[in-house]
């Protein structure tokens, strides 16, 4: 194979939590073979705010095999005479190595490079977001069901052979050589990301709702979509959030590129309004971080105040 694009699913925050694997075997620059595999993650926990993301349940999966045994059909896959493709390769690759530890596996040596900084040589100087979708819309390459493994495998493939047919490369692998800002990384030597999002420790200070401190809160990633609608916004969180933990709400936010503060200011762009305790904010159920908010808009602050299926709309 000239080269292979895979993509993973996850269950939940634990990266060995893999639920489904879409693989695109390439060779003369060519698509000649898939393949697609739902996997039983361990535990079979698959959290809501993942689920809503790939829209695979625990039942869905309950009857899959393991990675362990998957791992059996498909490791002859990776070896050193074939480069591995992933957009966004350090997650997917963490992934992988994430599920050979889990189940003790024995971990293969092979090199994979990121579709990333492939698809950014292919671009010619565009200014386009990092983000699969926002690449493909670019090169004018079909996807079709998004976060979908297959789906996302097939249109990273698509998008590699695009570049190369732009730069007029015979190979993945010359076209790597001749740019050195793309890296080709060994897996052996990968460190990898264990976790999706860092839980936060807390302190339970109110019977109902912890708190969370917002400078505990960093980027996972170094990547970003700058088209996605929080990117570069400010949101402050109020009140308890009922499908998604707070901490883990305020990760995603900010590997979105969005900023996390914690009051409502006249800079704020989005409060997010979970549900809040009589007790501690009045009868009136309204936080004196939604009360400040009305009041700004009230003066034509740009400030919009999202209950959480609107966040989640606009999250995803």
């Amino acid at each position: 194979m000239d080269f292979i694009a895979l993509d993973f699913e996850i269950a939940n925050n634990d990266l060995s939590s893999a639920c489904s694997l879409g693989m695109v075997f390439v060779d003369g620059n060519q698509k000649v073979k898939e393949k697609y595999f739902l996997i039983k993650p361990p535990k079979l926990k698959v959290e809501k705010s993942f689920s809503q993301v790939h829209g695979l349940t625990e039942e869905d999966l309950k009857e899959e095999r393991t990675f362990d045994e998957i791992w059996e059909e498909i490791r002859g896959c990776f070896t050193k005479d074939t480069l591995i493709v992933a957009h966004n390769a350090f997650f997917d690759m963490s992934v992988l190595k994430s599920c050979l530890l889990h189940y003790s596996l024995e971990v293969p040596e092979f090199f994979y490079a990121c579709s990333i900084p492939i698809s950014t040589r292919g671009l010619n100087g565009f200014k386009v977001g990092n983000s699969l979708k926002a690449r493909v819309e670019h090169f004018g390459v079909t996807l079709d069901h998004h976060h979908n493994a297959l789906s996302d495998a097939k249109a990273c493939a698509d998008m590699v052979l695009k570049c190369l047919e732009i730069k007029q490369r015979k190979s993945l692998q010359s076209y790597c050589k001749t740019y050195s800002s793309i890296p080709v990384h060994s897996f052996a030597d990968l460190n990898p990301q264990t976790t999706f999002y860092t839980r936060i420790k807390r302190k339970n200070v109110r019977k109902s709702f912890p708190t969370v401190s917002v400078s505990d809160i960093t980027p996972s990633t170094k990547e970003f979509d700058e088209n996605h609608p929080l990117f570069e916004k400010n949101l402050v969180f109020t009140g308890e959030l009922s499908t998604v933990d707070r901490a883990e709400a305020m990760q995603l936010v900010v590997d979105k590129g969005a900023v996390i503060k914690s009051g409502v200011s006249g800079k704020t762009d989005y409060l997010v309004v979970g549900k809040q305790d009589p007790s501690v904010v009045g009868p009136d159920g309204l936080s004196s971080k939604e009360r400040k908010a009305k009041e700004l808009m009230k003066k034509e602050s740009k400030i919009r105040i999202l209950k959480e299926k609107e966040f989640l709309q606009l999250l995803s």
